[in-house]
């Protein structure tokens, strides 16, 4: 089935969000929420931006900061299970002030899971997210990043919420040039790589396995293949280097191989190597590239 994201949704780093966006992740662990949230939060503070963070917790942990913001800058509110329609009034009223104040730039991001959790305030949440929308779009300022667990929100209110939501936000480039673009995927945990991969980005391949696998468990890490061009001997020798490290472990996932690069893999014999899986099948991605 065709979803509607997939007519008029985009997905955009995290940092190229700007004002009049009103953006959406489902984040599937603390990992993702640390990163994506993490940047969106620090770089309002580092711009001396507004940033109003709304939590599900009364005492959050904030992803992003660096000491003790001036309280001018940051403010977090509890949202928790007051509903959603006083958490909007919070934000608004939070806002209004920042504008007030003279801030160029004024950051909200909310966490929507309690209230996508309880099916009764599913209906109350959808109209405060329009009327969000509505105060952001016009907005020469105010850029919102709406964010919920989708381990503890059922699927068909994540699926709701992401249909509503014009932009999603995905994470920076760990790597980006003109050639080869590195991309943390958290869920399945890995990379996704897009250009080319020669000899001069070895070592760009070599430092973004290694945070993959720093910030991991013992689990499959995932490489997603689908917009690779091209990968030299030399990039495939060092894979499947590190899958054998991890034989007996976990298994290195090549997913979404091109057909040409899945020839050479198995004409070489690579995906007999122990420790390195042939993934899923290329399909193609619904959500448009920015």
């Amino acid at each position: 089935m065709v979803t509607m994201e997939a007519f008029w949704s985009v997905r955009r780093p995290v940092s190229a969000l700007h004002a009049g966006d009103h953006a959406w992740l489902a984040c599937s662990g603390a990992e993702e929420h640390e990163h994506v949230v993490g940047a969106f939060v620090r770089d309002g503070l580092l711009a001396r931006e507004k940033v109003v963070y709304v939590a599900a917790e009364p005492e959050p942990r904030i992803p992003g900061v660096v000491g003790t913001p001036s309280p001018e800058l940051l403010t977090v509110l509890h949202a928790g299970h007051t509903g959603p329609r006083k958490a909007l009034d919070a934000v608004t009223a939070e806002v209004e002030a920042a504008e007030c104040a003279g801030f160029a730039g004024v950051r909200v991001t909310l966490d929507l899971t309690c209230a996508a959790r309880d099916p009764e305030l599913t209906r109350e949440l959808m109209a405060c997210d329009a009327a969000l929308d509505h105060l952001v779009r016009p907005s020469a300022a105010l850029s919102v990043l709406c964010r919920v667990d989708r381990r503890r929100v059922p699927p068909d209110a994540v699926d709701l919420l992401r249909a509503a939501h014009s932009v999603h936000a995905a994470p920076d480039p760990d790597f980006e040039d003109t050639v080869l673009r590195i991309v943390r995927t958290f869920d399945p945990r890995g990379l996704e790589l897009s250009g080319e991969l020669d000899a001069s980005r070895h070592t760009v391949l070599d430092q973004a396995l290694a945070t993959v696998l720093a910030h991991g468990d013992d689990g499959p890490v995932h490489l997603d293949l689908a917009e690779l061009r091209f990968i030299d001997l030399g990039a495939l020798n060092m894979l499947a280097e590190v899958a054998s490290r991890r034989a007996g472990r976990a298994p290195l996932v090549l997913d979404r191989m091109p057909s040409q690069l899945h020839e050479v893999i198995a004409t070489v014999g690579w995906n007999m190597l122990p420790g390195l899986e042939v993934g899923r099948a290329a399909v193609l991605d619904p959500v448009p590239r920015p």
